[in-house]
This record gives structure tokens, sequence and C-alpha cells, in this order.
């Protein structure tokens, strides 16, 4: 849902990516150019590890 902040990981040939929804988006865009990221995590990190680390950085976000 767009008013629930959240987190889309996608594997990508060096990170992982973070596709961010939600009403932060616009704010993303405006600054980045775009709502998706790379994270600091290389590819080859377990996804679950991934989603650990950045629900603990992203309290109240839904992170999958």
């Amino acid at each position: 849902m767009e008013n629930e902040p959240s987190i889309q990981l996608q594997p990508a040939t060096d990170l992982w990516m973070a596709k961010h929804s939600g009403p932060h988006t616009r704010e993303l865009v405006a600054l980045f150019g775009s709502n998706v990221l790379p994270t600091a995590f290389e590819s080859s990190t377990p996804k679950e590890k991934v989603i650990a680390a950045l629900r603990k950085r992203n309290p109240g976000f839904e992170i999958s």
C-alpha cells in the first residue's frame, strides 16, 4: 500500500537494490532521481541478513 513505508529488495549485479514505496518516496525521487537505490550490501550477502540489517535501520518499514 502506498501510504505504508516499505522497502523491497532486488538483487543486482554487485549490490542489493532497495525499491522504496510510501510517503517518503517523493522526497527520495527529488533527491536522487529514483526510488530504487543501492544498499551497502554486496549481492552475495544472504537476503535474510540484508533484511535484518535494514529493519534495524528503518523501524516502521515493511521490508521484503
